[in-house]
């Protein structure tokens, strides 16, 4: 097994969510610097591309290989599995390298967690070398389960997208016809159907009541709603949701998209994005609409980033009535964003890299 300077463990889209545009964009970065790194991809979807990438098959086998014959200087693990991360910091310390570990979102609560698990955990904060927090919250988190602060970096997620005119045409071209005939295009995405605390996620029911109260409020306007959801996952819930937009005769103006497509492209051209999760990390699409100037409506689950409108979550008059005064106000809150700067942190991650291993 040949050692590089960097190696990623994390998936690679498909399937498109927020880990796996990040893990995508920072590796296209270090391609541009032309640094040494390898992606040991995870997705369940294997790909080909230009890039680094050795498609992980089986992590079981994979990880016995990577135990014995591991040479690289920096592991960077983008997966929050406790029992792999235990298993990554005993490879560390054999071999000599560098763990460090994202934590993207940090929902759990260790007590929780089984005998063996919250072995694993406590042994692996204390043993990985640096803890990339994406928020506040999550490196509080850390320090409260005794994790020492100052191994913890907190580094949002977002990284600026590498404009393609390929990725415009991946939109098809129902898409763009349809946030044509719009007045208004409003536009929120998930990974896939979940569920937090019995209740929809990513909020998609909230979207759809939206969707209605807007129909009925603005008569002069003709708003339309882009869902993006390249993963359906529940498809007896997806069902639920499909009906409702016919009950409710909104078919015409809510548009779901079951595709892997980039979001950026669409984002862009869009009016406002839509946030409504019920728990949350540090979302990267919230920072990327902030990035494009579109106002970006959030529930106030975590910390958001500056720009942000912030509703009370799950509070469905409280979502109406956000974006009611955006869709009236529109330039007044378009005007606010032209002095919010969004800041690409592939710099660093970068330097934590440097620091480790003096590259």
């Amino acid at each position: 097994m040949k050692g590089y300077s960097i190696a990623i463990i994390g998936g690679y889209p498909p399937p498109i969510g927020g880990i796996s545009v990040h893990v995508e964009r920072l590796i296209r970065k270090l391609d541009s610097k032309s640094m040494d790194y390898i992606l040991y991809n995870t997705s369940k979807n294997k790909i080909k591309t230009d890039y680094n990438i050795y498609n992980v098959s089986n992590l079981k086998l994979w990880l016995i290989k990577y135990f014995f014959c591991c040479r690289d200087k920096i592991i960077h693990c983008q997966e929050k599995n406790w029992y792999l991360v235990f298993i990554l910091c005993l490879i560390k310390k054999i071999h000599k390298s560098k763990l460090v570990l994202t934590l993207h979102s940090f929902r759990e609560n260790i007590e929780k967690f089984g005998s063996l698990k919250k072995l694993c955990f406590y042994y692996s904060i204390k043993n990985v070398d640096c803890f990339i927090a994406v928020g506040e919250s999550e490196k509080n988190k850390l320090v409260t389960y005794g994790c020492k602060e100052n191994k913890i970096s907190v580094i949002p997620a977002y990284i600026n997208p590498e404009y393609k005119e390929t990725d415009d045409k991946l939109i098809p071209d129902c898409v763009w016809n349809f946030m044509k005939k719009n007045d208004f295009n409003i536009v929120a995405n998930a990974f896939k159907i979940s569920f937090y605390k019995n209740q929809d996620l990513y909020g998609i029911d909230m979207c759809i009541k939206l969707c209605f109260r807007l129909k009925k409020y603005f008569k002069n306007k003709n708003i339309g709603f882009i869902f993006c959801l390249p993963d359906i996952g529940d498809y007896q819930y997806y069902s639920k949701l499909k009906n409702k937009i016919n009950e409710l005769k909104i078919d015409n103006q809510f548009l779901m998209i079951n595709e892997k497509l980039p979001l950026y492209p669409i984002l862009q051209k869009s009016h406002i994005f839509l946030r409504p999760t019920n728990t949350d990390g540090d979302a990267v699409s919230i920072r990327e609409a902030l990035n494009y100037k579109v106002p970006a409506i959030a529930s106030d689950v975590v910390i958001r980033p500056k720009g942000a409108i912030l509703f009370k979550t799950r509070d469905m008059e409280d979502f109406y009535n956000k974006t009611v005064d955006v869709i009236e106000n529109y330039n007044l809150y378009s005007e606010k964003l032209k002095n919010i700067k969004i800041e690409d942190n592939s710099e660093k991650l970068l330097n934590i890299y440097k620091k480790l291993s003096n590259l």
